[in-house]
């Protein structure tokens, strides 16, 4: 026993050794070394990761979201949305923060859909209105708009008037007004006046342009007086 585990010591030490001298050659890089083994850990392309969507454990179903979000690739969103559909919580949730994370405009359908459905749990629906926020997609605007004026749980409402002021759309400013008279919530009239205050900076123009007279373009200098 002790002589096989001393040969695969011994095979682990040569190996180091010849990866350190190729690298000290310029032949290896090491943190390509490093790169490729975490590429191999985590799956080498989005295929492998799709397939594993589809497997009975709900923590590989898990871990194969959190590869595909993790990914950054275009591809991937088809696949986490389809994940915003998977029967485990903590499964569904995730991806539809990745989605969130990622600025998936093309999920707001389907997000908007499942924020509307009697049998999504509230701490899913609070999931979707902040990653409708986080995309800023102006379609989200008017459905959110919408479950606000339906949903009278304070954190619910919260949440709504959090993801109106990220996406930042003009036409829901006078609502959130209206909802800054009627409330008798002060936090909900704070927060109202916030998503307003957000979204009016948002439509302001980012700059002046100011004309600074040391700074003008000497081909078109400025007209002398006459005495």
């Amino acid at each position: 026993m002790r002589f096989v585990v001393g040969i695969a010591v011994a095979v682990l030490v040569v190996l180091v050794v010849k990866v350190s001298l190729a690298a000290a050659q310029g032949q290896v890089n090491p943190y390509r070394v490093q790169q490729r083994y975490d590429e191999a850990k985590k799956g080498k392309s989005i295929d492998e990761w799709t397939k594993k969507l589809n497997d009975p454990d709900a923590d590989v179903r898990l871990e194969a979201v959190r590869s595909l979000g993790d990914s950054g690739k275009p591809e991937a969103i088809e696949y986490l949305i389809q994940a915003t559909g998977d029967p485990d919580e903590a499964v569904k949730i995730k991806a539809i923060d990745y989605l969130g994370k990622l600025r998936a405009t093309d999920a707001t359908q389907v997000l908007v859909q499942k924020l509307f459905l009697r049998d999504t749990p509230p701490q899913v629906k609070q999931r979707i209105l902040v990653a409708l926020g986080r995309m800023g997609d102006a379609k989200a605007a008017p459905p959110i708009s919408e479950f606000l004026s339906r949903d009278d749980d304070p954190a619910m409402c919260s949440t709504a008037i959090f993801a109106l002021g990220e996406v930042g759309d003009a036409d829901t400013v006078p609502k959130l007004e209206a909802l800054r008279q009627r409330s008798t919530d002060p936090h909900l009239t704070q927060l109202a006046g916030e998503a307003v205050q957000k979204i009016k900076l948002r439509l302001s123009p980012s700059s002046v342009a100011v004309t600074v007279p040391a700074l003008v373009d000497e081909e078109h200098p400025a007209p002398k007086q006459k005495h």
